[in-house]
């Protein structure tokens, strides 16, 4: 059986080069990319026929994890899923219109807003989260649980430096916004 990937094929290309490549900690990022992107369509794929996107279900997912009673920051939504104010505030709308969350003014602080899953929302990010879940198991559960474990501690080790403070960690793609054309702004509240 041929265990070899794209991404040795690809590293086999290079061999041509004579010039100085770091090709085997770009194979680590391509990997892990390619892996992404395979598990956003998988998940595209389950969240569909419930009626979400992958970046409501972002949203829904964030504050259902929150804890009851579902009611979280836009800032705290913001930080959480590391895209721009601007798109999360079209985000919310979406879902405010489909009547899955609501948004008011805090009690506490009047200047603030919270946001508020309904009991729609709850229901439909419960089925959707159970079938993100599922689907992803399905995928990474392929490789085996001592060697999902080794890799999920290895992908954290390497996710903590990188998002260390002053290690230069590069801002979120557009991609990861989830909206183009719109500089993402991480940490800065939108409320």
């Amino acid at each position: 059986m041929d265990r070899r990937d794209y991404i040795d094929r690809w590293l086999d290309e290079w061999s041509w080069a004579n010039y100085d490549l770091a090709l085997r900690p770009m194979a680590v990022s391509k990997r892990i990319t390619r892996i992404a992107r395979r598990l956003e369509k998988v998940a595209a794929d389950a969240l569909g026929p419930l009626g979400l996107d992958v970046g409501e279900f972002d949203v829904l997912a964030a504050l259902l994890r929150a804890g009851p009673p579902h009611e979280v920051t836009p800032t705290v939504l913001n930080q959480s899923l590391m895209m721009s104010a601007g798109g999360l505030t079209k985000r919310l709308g979406r879902l405010e219109e489909r009547e899955m969350i609501t948004r008011r003014l805090s009690p506490d602080d009047r200047r603030s807003l919270l946001v508020t899953l309904t009991d729609v929302g709850k229901s439909l990010a419960e089925q959707a989260v159970t079938a993100h879940t599922k689907v992803t198991a399905e995928v990474i559960d392929r490789i085996g649980v001592d060697s999902r474990e080794q890799l999920s501690d290895l992908l954290r080790e390497l996710l903590l430096s990188v998002d260390e403070p002053g290690a230069g960690s590069p801002r979120p793609t557009e991609h990861e916004t989830g909206e183009q054309g719109e500089e993402p702004v991480v940490g800065r509240g939108v409320e």
